[in-house]
């Protein structure tokens, strides 16, 4: 990432703390996707008020009122993610009646491992290019300056905020689109698929609109620094809009891993990335910060459009061979 002094030191000093609760942030992933899947979503949500809430709490506890700084973030961070991983596997093992327990044979089973293996490599490779096209994103950031660097952080809220909502559309996506699947009913999954796109398409366009409005207001909560406020507020349209260029991408991830069309996932996703790279040769040494926010934007939209194409030649191909 090549970054300053200062901003080097911070992040080695929440890395540091940070990185011991891997296992227990991963553990959250695996429970969390457990019982999402099993449709119990006020479950989901209580873990994470519990991993969040923990967090929040001991983050402004630990960091300000004690003076600790990033590395009382950081503990509140770890300690949150462990609530987290202890309360969901208790709540996780209590479900489960040991009459039914699975044998060994059938945990190990080659057959079924290396069909979750597949699925999950396919979605692996996707996460890893998702994650590069963020990390290029950074990277690029820091020649701009630290304050430029920070208010693409800042801003970058704003995208998440957006991924959350549009997130829980997905997942009710990847249930509805595993259900009818499963029960071989195609208008299950033509109505489901019409359903959470509107809904994930309104709320998009509601939340863009707010950030406009409320944008500048919003930056000056999460950040106190003029320099930083004001160059986030340059830039404030790009991130503003990023919900609207990525509800498609949400909601095609989800149908994607609902159906277990990761393959696709996979190979759409790179052709997206590589769109991605293009765009940023163009944009970049043109329009400076703003053609790499263009270029993200650029990124959302060609993951949606790609996917979207190959839903309706693959859900032919899927309900025909489930006759």
């Amino acid at each position: 990432m090549g970054p300053e002094s200062a901003v080097a030191a911070a992040t080695s000093t929440y890395f540091s703390i940070r990185i011991l609760c891997g296992p227990a942030a991963l553990a959250n992933y695996a429970i969390l996707g457990f019982v999402l899947g099993r449709g119990q979503g006020s479950i989901g949500l209580l873990l994470q008020t519990i991993i969040n809430g923990i967090n929040i709490v001991l983050a402004i506890l630990l960091g300000l009122w004690l003076d600790w700084g990033v590395a009382g973030v950081a503990w509140g961070t770890m300690v949150g993610e462990t609530a987290g991983a202890v309360v969901g596997l208790l709540i996780v093992l209590s479900s489960f009646d040991r009459a039914n327990r699975p044998t060994r044979a059938e945990i190990f089973s080659r057959h079924d491992l290396a069909e979750l293996f597949a699925l999950n490599r396919d979605i692996l490779i996707r996460t890893f290019v998702l994650l590069a096209a963020f990390t290029v994103m950074t990277r690029i950031g820091t020649s701009f300056g630290a304050v430029t660097l920070a208010a693409n952080a800042v801003l970058m809220n704003f995208f998440l905020l957006s991924g959350y909502y549009l997130d829980g559309l997905a997942n009710a996506a990847e249930q509805i689109t595993g259900r009818a699947i499963g029960a071989r009913y195609r208008p299950a999954f033509d109505r489901g698929l019409k359903l959470t796109a509107l809904w994930s398409f309104g709320l998009a366009g509601m939340i863009s609109v707010f950030f406009l409005l409320a944008g500048p207001w919003l930056i000056s909560v999460l950040t106190t620094s003029p320099e930083v406020q004001q160059a986030a507020q340059i830039y404030l349209p790009w991130a503003a809009v990023t919900g609207l260029t990525g509800a498609l991408a949400f909601l095609m991830d989800g149908v994607f891993i609902g159906a277990t069309w990761s393959t696709d996932m996979r190979n759409r996703m790179l052709m997206s990335f590589a769109g991605y790279l293009i765009a940023l040769a163009v944009f970049v040494p043109l329009f400076g910060n703003h053609g790499l926010w263009l270029a993200m934007n650029g990124f959302l939209l060609f993951r949606g459009v790609f996917l979207a194409m190959l839903v309706r030649p693959r859900a032919d191909q899927t309900f025909r061979a489930a006759q």
